[in-house]
Formats: C-alpha cells, structure tokens, sequence
C-alpha cells in the first residue's frame, strides 16, 4: 500500500503510480491469480524494458520410473528431456488521464477526498485498463487451454466442476489456488441451483476480491465480465488424420475443402488416441483432448492445424497418449460448424505466466515507474508547447503465456 502522505503534500507521479498498482491489482482476479515471478528473471536493468525481449521457461520432464534393479540408460534419457517455452514482453498497453498542471498542484486531502481525482479520474482509469489487459490474457488463456468439459444446456448444476477437478487430477495438478472463473450468465444459473453454497457470507468475503462468489469441489468461484467467447471455424464433421504415425505440434488433416476454416481456441479428440497417466504411463480410459492453437484456412483437400498438446506417443520422452492417430482416424469436435461458445475457466494459478515489467520515462517527459518486483506501472506526463496541450498516461507493459496448460479446464454451456 501507498505511504501515508501528509495533508500538505503536493501530489506528484509516484503517489499516482503507486496507487494505481495498488488499485490494478485490487481490481483483477485472473492477473493477481496467476504466476507472476517470471518478471524478475528478465535481468538485473531495473531502468526499463522495451516491447520484444523475452525469458525461456524450462518445464522439467516427468520422471521415467523404471522397473527392477537395473539401470536404464533409455530412461534416464527420458528424464533429462526439457520442454521449452518463451514468454514474450509483447504487449503495451495505456489509458490517458486528466493530470496536468494544476491537478499536480493538489494538496493530498484534496486529490483523497470523497469525489476526488482519486475517486473522479484515477480509479476508473485504472479500472478500464484491468478490464482490457485481463481480457486480452483470458483469451489468450482459453486459445491455450485444451480441457474442456460441456454442458447441453444453461449451466445449472456444479457437476460440470466436479469434472473439471477431476480433469486436472488426471493432470497431477497442485491442488492449491485453483480459480474458476463464470460468466454473469452462468452465475445466474449456478445462485439459483445452488443458492446454498453461494449464499453471501460477508466474513469470508472480505478475505477475496469483488466478485469472489464462493467454493466448490477445490476451486475459488468469481464472477469475471471480461471472459472470452471463442467461435468455431466453418467445419466440425467429416475431418480425418491424414497420415499415419503423426507426432508433434502439427496435425495433418483431411475430410476438407478448399477455403474450409479452423480457428484457434477449437477442441476436438481423435479416435484411438487417449490420454496416458503422467507418471505409470497407463491408459486412463479417456480420449485426449486437444486445441487448435492458431487459425487455419485449407487450400484443398488437405490441410494442417498446430495443436496443444504435442502428440508424444507411449515408449518416448514425456509420452502423453496411447499412440499416434491411425491414418483415416476421425476427429471430433465440441460444437457445431461457426458456434460461438460461452464458456468459463478452472484453473490452477501456476497454468500460466504473465510479467509486467518496468518501462523508462521517455526523454522531456516527467513522472514515475512504480516496480513491486510482480508488477510495474509507468505514469508519465509531457507536453505540446506548439499546440499547448499536457497529457499523462498510465502505461503497462506485459508478456503472457501458457506453462502447464493442462492444469486448466474450459466449462462450456449449451453444448
């Protein structure tokens, strides 16, 4: 929290800065949820980051256990493979505000004081940039995520949560900050069914962000205005694999025509191929669900999508399905040809990264980045001798990404 300022301090850049990291932070639910320390691994130069640098996140393999008292060089080979993915510092984003020189010249009493600049002008500032940064990373987060579990009708029943636990057991995800995320729609139903467990318990809610709305089967629930409806490409029936013994992050498919389109975020299961359990690499009896990672338009009969996750057949490195897609083998996926799905996200706070950086203050501007180490914000003000004007802008500057994606689960309605 920002120091107590005295009635007689003249307000300056850094206490703006500070309270609006303060406010940014009370204002987001999937921001303040997930894993932020990746910030302090992009370098010792505290003066500031430009859009494009990046940090490597190694995930470690999941150990090979081998039977009997022999040592396997093939295993421990296994064990050492790593998985490597890049979070990017690639997207800037601002939102202008009303302080130019005579908003400086506030007493502190004046600029805190009920209907305020802190009030008037900061705080809804604050809030419209939470809104947008949160719903740029949920749909980048639900392009990711593969897990899906539907529902045929307006979600009025938990069971769909229950599934959802069950999907990132299967996983071996961390049962510890798991978040489910759910639609002003899909609040509705759920208070209604199950008014009970969502009843207002005012104690427990002070513990929580605003639209904290209770707890089930592990998860925290909150109510989130900014969640991402994807939409399906323009076919869902008829694609197969095209190919035998197809592995890795590209999936060559037929059954299409020319001009046919898939769009990212679309989840689809493939006949045959089913998920492995993460350590004994048995069959768990349930198809692996996959998602398409970016969009796609077919130039013929044939045509290939990238794919989450990669297809690791059983007997190689961090094997995570039965065996590669027979040839012909068809595809199946959730919802209809162009259909746009709401729909919620559980996950665990770990699933992803995010990482707010600091940014310099450009030559002949003044102000402040404020750095907590998790999250940097920049206010800075300049002026325009020739057309007389001074404008201040709040600035943050981020990089997302997806690290263990299967320990997140999309709830879909209406399927």
């Amino acid at each position: 929290m920002p120091n107590p300022v005295s009635n007689n301090t003249i307000i300056t850049h850094d206490i703006i800065a500070k309270d609006a990291a303060v406010m940014f932070l009370e204002e987001s639910t999937f921001v303040k949820s997930i894993n932020r320390d990746r910030e302090q691994e992009f370098g010792k130069d505290r003066g500031g980051y430009t859009a494009g640098e990046s940090v490597r996140i190694k995930i470690p393999p999941t150990p090979v256990v081998t039977d009997g008292d022999v040592w396997s060089p093939t295993d421990a080979a296994k064990n050492a493979v790593e998985e490597t993915i890049l979070l990017k510092v690639d997207t800037p984003k601002h939102v202008g505000l009303k302080f130019g020189s005579i908003e400086q010249a506030l007493k502190f009493g004046e600029y805190n004081a009920k209907g305020g600049f802190k009030e008037r002008i900061l705080k809804p500032a604050v809030k419209a940039l939470v809104s947008v940064v949160e719903a740029d990373m949920l749909q980048r987060a639900i392009i990711l995520t593969n897990n899906f579990v539907a529902n045929t009708g307006p979600l009025t029943t938990l069971s769909p949560y229950d599934n959802a636990r069950a999907a990132l057991q299967r996983n071996l995800c961390p049962e510890d900050n798991r978040q489910s995320l759910i639609t002003s729609n899909m609040n509705v139903g759920l208070v209604s069914a199950s008014r009970q467990l969502f009843n207002s318990q005012k104690d427990l809610a002070k513990q929580y962000t605003e639209g904290w709305i209770g707890r089930y089967a592990g998860f925290d629930f909150h109510e989130h205005q900014s969640l991402y409806r994807s939409t399906n490409g323009t076919q869902v029936a008829g694609v197969t694999v095209s190919g035998a013994s197809q592995t890795g992050g590209t999936l060559t498919i037929g059954g299409v025509t020319n001009g046919t389109i898939f769009k990212a975020g679309m989840i689809f299961t493939m006949t045959g191929v089913n998920m492995l359990h993460p350590l004994t690499k048995q069959d768990t009896g349930n198809l692996m669900q996959f998602v398409v990672l970016a969009d796609a338009t077919m130039g013929g009969t044939t045509g290939a999508l990238t794919i989450y996750p990669k297809i690791t057949p059983a007997g190689t490195a961090n094997a995570n399905v039965t065996a590669s897609p027979a040839g012909g083998a068809g595809l199946t996926f959730v919802g209809a040809a162009n259909q746009t799905i709401e729909q919620g996200l559980a996950y665990q706070g770990d699933a992803y990264a995010a990482a707010f950086v600091p940014q310099k203050l450009l030559a002949g501007c003044v102000g402040s980045t404020f750095d907590a180490g998790t999250f940097s914000i920049r206010c800075m003000t300049f002026g325009d001798g020739v057309n007389n004007f001074e404008g201040t802008r709040l600035d943050v500057l981020y990089g997302f990404t997806g690290v263990r994606n299967n320990w997140a689960v999309r709830t879909g309605v209406g399927l």
